[in-house]
């Protein structure tokens, strides 16, 4: 009996791991493998009238995926100077009774290039310490910087530069890709002779538009950031308490959250393990079959044995 109940711990953890492996998640952002699923779904849709047009399209979709391939080597890609996302942060001290006007100062420095101030906020009985989020124009980012020092000293100061050329490359590469599968389902749409086709091409469509929305948005994002440096200032007057940040009444770990991750651990394992035993239990059935198979031939092959009489 406690052999047996080894036995199948043993076969289910084995189940567990084999099922963690099968379901552990893989990469759904491949636009290469993505452009070749729409193009063979619209294909099928379409028929033969635009097998052609789909084959140009895949070939464009494999040549981005192909990781040989420069992405400048791509046809149409706009040339880019070199991007930098800009980032500082600095700390200044004001003399005593001057806090009010130097943090004035500070939001019409925004102002001055072209920028403004994101978000401010002001501690103290009498507004001694304060910051500000600024964001100016990267060009003015050397401009603005010395206009804050010239504030008061400065106790702390930290500038940091991210290229980020590459990543409008990539961004712009796909768009182009993305774009041109676009304009084959539209194409495709115009041909379609049925209305179960034109249904496929259109939601195939869809998820196309869609994909061109999300890198158009990411593309947005990344321009905001290197066209608008951000300056995080921090401004204390002379002689204020540095302030310090409210200590939680309860850091006591919660009972509720406690179980709510132990149930979700036990949902995992049992995923896994359903999961697990769906590959190893067709496994093992094959493997009992040849190991009775073995001993019934080894059984007869076995010296001493008498053979059946016929």
């Amino acid at each position: 009996m406690k052999k047996a109940a080894l036995t199948l711990v043993a076969f289910l953890s084995v189940a567990a791991v084999l099922g963690f492996l099968v379901s552990a998640p893989s990469d759904s952002s491949d636009d290469g493998g993505a452009l070749a699923g729409a193009t063979g779904a619209a294909e099928a849709a379409i028929g033969e009238g635009g097998a052609d047009a789909s084959r140009d399209l895949a070939g464009t979709a494999e040549t981005l995926a192909a990781p040989d391939t420069a992405v400048s080597e791509l046809p149409g890609l706009p040339t880019i100077g070199q991007a930098v996302v800009k980032d500082a942060e600095i700390t200044v001290e004001v003399r005593r009774g001057t806090f009010a006007q130097a943090f004035d100062e500070a939001s019409r420095v925004a102002k001055t290039y072209g920028g403004y101030v994101e978000s401010s906020s002001m501690a103290g009985a009498e507004a001694r310490s304060g910051s500000l989020v600024v964001r100016v124009p990267s060009g003015a980012f050397d401009e603005a910087m010395s206009d804050f020092r010239a504030l008061g000293a400065v106790t702390a100061e930290s500038v940091s530069g991210q290229v980020v050329t590459q990543e409008f490359i990539d961004l712009e590469a796909r768009l182009r890709t993305w774009e041109a599968q676009e304009a084959v389902l539209l194409g495709l749409m115009r041909d379609a002779t049925s209305v179960e086709a034109t249904l496929r091409i259109q939601r195939e469509l869809q998820d196309v538009q869609f994909r061109i929305e999300q890198i158009k948005g990411e593309l947005r994002v990344l321009e905001d950031r290197t066209a608008l440096a951000t300056i995080r200032l921090s401004m204390v007057e002379s002689g204020a308490p540095v302030a310090t940040q409210n200590r939680p009444s309860d850091t006591r770990p919660s009972l509720a959250e406690a179980w709510e991750k132990a149930v979700d651990g036990f949902l995992g394992v049992a995923y896994a393990t359903v999961v697990g035993l769906g590959y190893l239990v067709p496994i093992a059935a094959l493997g009992l079959v040849a190991w009775f198979g073995y001993r019934r031939i080894a059984r007869r092959l076995e010296p001493g044995t008498p053979n059946p009489v016929a």
